[in-house]
């Protein structure tokens, strides 16, 4: 009995144990790299999960999509829901390295919301609690030797910043799924032209570069961290990189042979 006692108070004494703070400082920003405005839950625990373990989906709406109401909204919404002007329909997402001047759609201000005070302070949080911690890694590598992973989660999360930036100063945001407000109206698209093209296409560049070599950032300040070699930290952290470049890899892939749609769940992905 005594035992089970001790073992009970043990788990309770960890559970008291308060998480680091920077652990928590990087909550919003996970929750910022995964925001959607489907209206099922598993629907945004799962677009939630794809963004936070593949960089290039979760950087691309903030990377490639313009901020503008009508381009924010028709992100979400799926190939067939885009026709030509000549009526033909399109076979992927008109966005990216495949995009097309979009209509503007008066129907979309129904979506959007401005930015509360409350969402814009918790991204700021989680940009300074990040900054912070590029900054503390850079100073740890010609610092004493310190045997603590924590302070590697805000320095991993280093790839998100440019989404918490436009979540921060972008006045709108997509609350509402455009699907349902569209309610079958087709939204009619044409060719960028050249210089457009090589806009969006830097934009995709910029975006895969980033969601797949930033990361690896972190792995070097791990590895040159006194005592120098390739430790736990070096190695957990080598896992979950790869993870994040090969998902990203695939995801690149993916986008430049054409998506169906950005949700890839209940079928209406591609």
């Amino acid at each position: 009995m005594e035992t089970e006692n001790s073992f009970v108070l043990k788990i309770i004494s960890k559970l008291q144990d308060p998480v680091p703070q920077y652990v928590l400082g990087c909550l919003p920003a996970i929750a910022t790299i995964g925001a959607a405005p489907w209206e099922e839950f598993m629907d945004k625990l799962i677009w939630l999960a794809r963004c936070l373990g593949c960089p290039f989906t979760g950087l691309f709406y903030s990377c490639c999509i313009k901020s503008d109401k009508t381009a924010s909204c028709t992100y979400w919404l799926p190939s067939d829901c885009f026709i030509t002007n000549n009526g033909a329909k399109i076979t992927y997402r008109p966005f990216g390295a495949h995009a097309m001047n979009i209509s503007q759609v008066a129907l979309m201000d129904a979506c959007v919301a401005k930015a509360s005070v409350l969402e814009r302070l918790s991204s700021l949080v989680s940009f300074y609690y990040i900054i912070v911690g590029i900054f503390s890694g850079i100073a740890r590598v010609a610092g004493p030797s310190v045997c603590v992973d924590w302070p590697y989660i805000p320095l991993a999360l280093s790839w998100t910043l440019p989404a918490i930036y436009r979540r921060t100063f972008r006045k709108n945001l997509v609350v509402r799924d455009p699907k349902n407000i569209l309610d079958g109206e087709k939204i009619i698209v044409s060719n960028h032209d050249p210089v457009d093209m090589s806009n969006q296409f830097a934009r995709v560049a910029f975006t895969a570069l980033f969601s797949i070599g930033v990361p690896w950032i972190t792995v070097l300040l791990a590895y040159f961290t006194p005592p120098i070699g390739f430790y736990c930290r070096s190695k957990y952290l080598t896992v979950l990189c790869s993870i994040w470049s090969f998902n990203s890899t695939l995801a690149l892939l993916s986008h430049l042979k054409g998506e169906k749609s950005a949700d890839a769940t209940k079928g209406r992905g591609g």
